[in-house]
């Protein structure tokens, strides 16, 4: 393309939920005297004018330099999005990154837990301690990405809303590193996924720990929570303004059918789709105190059939592509009847993992050994092993974080 000599100026249509800081609004959708706006056309310096015109209209035109157009920016998922997908390789084996993560996962539960409370006691917003939390993710994601996910299947159910938090976060990481995501917006989609239910705090804890089903009038109550999540993050400063959006739309669906606002796929920021997978997959395969949490398979069926009327199609497929049919860290019964955790899924199909066997065929505990179905690996019925089916979390009594020293120790 050649060298523009001169600035020439068009206006490109957006919808409010793309704007960000510094772009320059020059119409709105409706005349500037029926708004509270000062000005007939100003830069976006602030995140409470960035917020009021999000309140205020659907979408807006915003001014930019010709030459700067030249890719046709509505066919990108988002504006702050790399149009270049990077591929990254792990750089260390799982069991090696295992053994360097597993404290510092109990101290990022910890970590998590520490910003919520804070947050619901004195309403501060510890920006760094938010940071580090995420820093930590994604520099252990970067050097092998089945790690963290592994150990997200040790669950507390008495902190859930913090470790939950913490499990979106480490998802939406790997997932955007399977999206090709730079490493600065791996770190955004991070926080994004680390504050999404932030709102949470402002819902009385007894309504959170319920043991029975919620009413009506509790189920309205909860729901409240990605307004007061949105006001909360909107008054922070440092924060990375897309985690307010995130906060606000998680529950939103492309088919109108979500809340608090009902708005459909157009007007749904991109990292809100991804957090929106990822959020109600992590809901349905956890235990909660009235039900038990589906099995990973079951829960990847259950949003892959939802496809184009809940969630991105396009974002759901890598979202199952990274994730694989069988999880890192889930349980599996074998056709020999024995039963073993996924370590990790390293092949295109997803659906040969390695494994490592805990239980006999009998259901009682064995010496545990790595089988690799990508290898062909036979069982003791000279057959080559297949998984006959996903189990739940807890199945037979399994805890998993007791054979965690197992993959950590038994050679490949």
């Amino acid at each position: 393309m050649a060298e523009a000599t001169s600035t020439e100026y068009i206006e490109l249509k957006r919808s409010v939920d793309l704007l960000e800081l510094g772009m320059y609004v020059s119409r709105l959708d409706r005349p500037w005297e029926e708004t509270d706006f000062i000005y007939q056309g100003f830069q976006i310096n602030t995140l409470d004018e960035l917020h009021a015109l999000k309140e205020t209209c659907e979408y807006v035109y915003v001014r930019a330099a010709k030459q700067q157009w030249h890719v046709e920016q509505d066919s990108l998922p988002d504006k702050n999005i790399s149009q270049e997908r990077i591929t990254y390789i792990n750089k260390i084996p799982i069991d090696q990154e295992l053994n360097h993560v597993r404290s510092a996962y109990k101290d990022a539960c910890s970590q998590t837990s520490a910003i919520l409370d804070t947050i619901r006691l004195s309403g501060e917003l510890k920006v760094e301690q938010v940071n580090q939390v995420v820093d930590d993710c994604v520099d252990s994601i970067l050097r092998n990405d089945s790690a963290l996910v592994w150990l997200t299947q040790i669950r507390n159910k008495d902190n859930y809303t913090a470790e939950h938090s913490l499990r979106v976060c480490i998802y939406a990481i790997a997932l955007g590193r399977e999206l090709g995501f730079r490493e600065l917006e791996l770190q955004n989609i991070g926080v994004c996924g680390l504050l999404h239910d932030v709102g949470k705090v402002r819902i009385p804890k007894d309504l959170l720990q319920k043991q029975d089903n919620l009413s009506e009038d509790e189920i309205k109550i909860m729901q409240l929570h990605p307004i007061y999540g949105k006001k909360l993050l909107i008054s922070k400063s440092g924060i990375y303004p897309g985690a307010v959006d995130v906060a606000y739309c998680h529950h939103e669906r492309l088919d109108g059918s979500g809340y608090p606002r009902g708005i459909t796929a157009e007007r749904i920021p991109y990292y809100a789709k991804i957090i929106a997978i990822i959020d109600s997959y992590d809901s349905m395969i956890s235990d909660k105190p009235y039900s038990k949490g589906m099995t990973t398979l079951d829960a990847c069926r259950h949003i892959y059939q939802c496809k184009d009327t809940l969630y991105d199609k396009t974002i759901l497929g890598h979202f199952i592509h990274f994730i694989g049919i069988y999880a890192p860290g889930s349980l599996v019964e074998m056709n020999s009847g024995e039963v073993g955790i996924i370590i990790e899924t390293d092949n295109e199909e997803g659906i040969k993992p390695r494994i490592l066997l805990i239980l006999g065929s009998d259901k009682e505990e064995k010496n545990e050994r790595i089988i690799d179905l990508k290898k062909g690996d036979i069982s003791f019925t000279n057959t080559p092993y297949i998984i006959k089916k996903s189990l739940s979390n807890g199945a037979y009594g399994i805890k998993i974080e007791k054979y965690l020293d197992n993959i950590i120790l038994i050679p490949d």
